[in-house]
């Protein structure tokens, strides 16, 4: 499977970059969206039995340590200790349900068979155009993991999670977030995650205003290239394979219609280049997006960010 996609609801008509899932117009009811995503299954932690041999003769013993087990397919989806407190996926259900009234549902999304489940939530009232036909929006991403490694809790996010990497990539971002342990107070309730709303369209709102004041500075041709020698480290002489590639990405690539030979586009052009996986095989777009979500496209797409912010605010 896909970035380990093993199932899941994907709504607005937009579907995933790997094509799979069910896609509907429109949102539906957290519930709706679980179910339809195969997202309700239950789990159980069992102790995990060893073989062993005594006098010829095999048998099996007790080995201390646990395996989550998905109760519907039998799958085991992590190793895990005594002390590991399981939490249903239902909980999440719970979480989604909580936020109804602040979010609208974006996608629902089964992982690893089961080892983890996610949805992705659209803020209501933290959705803006930096410029006129160019949007962006905050979203809340609510994730439960039965790998024994991966908690639970909720992230604030511009990521829409479809997949493993997606998921990695918006975990790992920096901003308000929410998380539990598996452990004595796993399921408690998530009151906190509605306490943290405001916050996080703050952080949304002076964003936006930062990426607003891209589109306004204006960069030209050879401002981007001095831009990109900045992000990629390039010493003056040395031979930048990329140069051309970026150089085309800014004068006409993706959304350069909307604030073009701007800081917003420049930053837009490095991104493309280094995490699009549109107009290429199968196998490059697979390894473009592994690199371009957690890999060294995202460092690159980040320090881009960070360079461009300095630039308006230095």
């Amino acid at each position: 499977m896909p970035a380990n996609f093993t199932s899941g609801w994907l709504g607005n008509g937009e579907r995933a970059w790997h094509e799979m899932g069910v896609v509907t117009d429109g949102t539906l009811p957290a519930r709706e969206a679980f179910e339809t995503a195969d997202a309700l299954f239950t789990v159980e932690k069992r102790e995990l039995l060893v073989p062993v041999t005594f006098n010829g003769q095999a048998s099996v013993a007790a080995s201390g340590t646990y395996g989550v087990v998905r109760t519907d397919s039998q799958g085991l989806l992590g190793v895990v200790s005594k002390q590991y407190e399981i939490v249903q996926n239902d909980s999440l259900l719970r979480m989604a349900e909580f936020i109804r009234e602040e979010a609208d549902m974006d996608c629902v999304i089964v992982l690893s068979d089961g080892a983890k489940v996610c949805f992705t939530a659209t803020l209501r009232g933290a959705e803006t155009d930096i410029v006129p036909g160019d949007t962006v929006k905050r979203r809340i991403v609510g994730y439960l993991g039965h790998d024994g490694k991966t908690g639970c809790g909720a992230k604030f996010t511009n990521i829409r999670v479809v997949c493993q990497n997606t998921l990695t990539a918006a975990l790992n971002e920096s901003g308000a977030q929410s998380s539990i342990t598996h452990k004595g107070t796993a399921n408690a309730n998530f009151d906190a995650l509605i306490n943290s709303i405001d916050v996080a369209r703050q952080d949304f709102a002076a964003e936006c205003d930062l990426m607003r004041e891209f589109s306004r500075t204006h960069m030209s041709a050879t401002g981007f290239n001095e831009f990109a020698d900045h992000v990629y480290n390039i010493s003056e002489g040395e031979v930048f394979r990329k140069r051309q590639k970026l150089e085309q990405a800014f004068r006409a690539g993706y959304g350069s219609e909307y604030a073009s030979f701007s800081l917003w586009n420049g930053l837009n052009a490095i991104t493309q280049v280094e995490t699009s996986t549109r107009g290429t095989t199968a196998a490059k777009g697979r390894a473009q997006f592994a690199r371009g979500t957690f890999g060294s496209g995202a460092v690159i797409s980040k320090k881009a960010f960070s360079v461009a912010r300095d630039l308006v605010t230095g």
